[in-house]
């Protein structure tokens, strides 16, 4: 059995896929449903690679399920995929996984990727709330709201009272509680010392047709050469699902260096959202104990434009 684990929403799924196809299995064996399924020729949506379905447990409960499943199928092709659990222990679950399986692989993003995160568009079509485990939610703008209102329900009560619902008090608001740079890392549950393969998220998102082969090379599987150009078709069409988020990453510091000193850079060219506005705005607030004048600012446009609206920071950062 082939374990892999990963950061959440960084690509497991198409990595998952991405085994099957290349070692050129026809079929896969579901845990779920105790059925071969079909192995997709492409497993893309218009947002990720979820048209194929991997064993992916999102709690202890369904994973002591899915593993119980795969123990018993016995198959050395099979594999298990999952992220950090939001509501369970994610390090249970990878000390009792490890001992079953033959090939681990690790895909996790360093510190300064965490902006990768930092979008309000999500990269999964559907969620659980975090209010009600029993529904998922489908809408970015209904997802937005359901996280606000867990994390920081106190807060925007306070926020609403005063009628602060303009698209710059948002942003305000989203810039003083959220933390862009705080992210879950499956790194953190994972014991190093044990035999792993680590794949650095760059590389799978920039190079991944490069070093697959390594991958495959530390699996003892030899890749399909029939599939691997459609494969690699597939792969150049999955990059671009990535592209925007990690223009962003990239240019982040350089924004707020911009910003700082008042030089010139277009920030249309970034397709900023709301999320992202917030995240310059957290930066400006926390690193530099700066702020901006952004009543009736609808949109970061230029870091001049920034820059000629930058005040001292007037929140007691404390308390946030």
């Amino acid at each position: 059995m082939i374990a892999i684990l990963t950061d959440p929403g960084v690509g497991g799924t198409f990595l998952n896929w991405t085994i099957h196809y290349l070692a050129g299995h026809s079929h896969y064996y579901s845990a779920d449903k105790k059925d071969l399924l079909p192995v997709p020729e492409s497993p893309l949506t218009n947002i990720n690679a979820h048209k194929f379905f991997p064993n992916l447990p999102i709690d202890l409960t369904k994973f002591r399920k899915i593993l119980k499943n795969l123990i018993d199928h016995k198959s050395s092709h099979d594999t298990i995929y999952f992220h950090n659990f939001a509501f369970d222990s994610t390090d249970d679950a990878v000390k009792e996984l490890l001992p079953h399986v033959s090939k681990t692989i690790l895909l996790t993003a360093s510190l300064d990727q965490a902006l990768y995160q930092c979008n309000f568009k999500s990269r999964s079509s559907e969620t659980i709330s975090w209010n009600n485990r029993d529904i998922t939610i489908d809408d970015d703008y209904e997802r937005f709201d359901d996280f606000v209102s867990y994390f920081f329900g106190d807060s925007k009560q306070q926020w609403d009272e005063l009628n602060l619902k303009d698209v710059w008090d948002i942003r305000e608001f989203l810039a003083l509680n959220c933390r862009p740079f705080d992210v879950v890392r499956m790194i953190n549950s994972v014991d190093l010392t044990q035999d792993h393969y680590h794949i650095n998220t760059i590389e799978l998102w920039n190079r991944f047709d490069e070093g697959v082969g390594d991958l495959f090379q530390y699996l003892e599987i030899d890749i399909d050469d029939k599939n691997f150009e459609k494969w690699h078709k597939v792969y150049q069409q999955w990059r671009k699902l990535h592209k925007d988020r990690l223009f962003f990453t990239c240019y982040f510091d350089i924004i707020i260096d911009y910003v700082v000193k008042g030089y010139n850079l277009d920030l249309k060219r970034f397709n900023l959202d709301i999320c992202q506005e917030a995240a310059i705005q957290h930066a400006l607030i926390y690193r530099h104990n700066l702020n901006l004048k952004t009543w009736q600012l609808e949109k970061f446009t230029n870091t001049q434009q920034l820059h000629q609206l930058l005040e001292p920071n007037i929140h007691p950062l404390s308390q946030y």
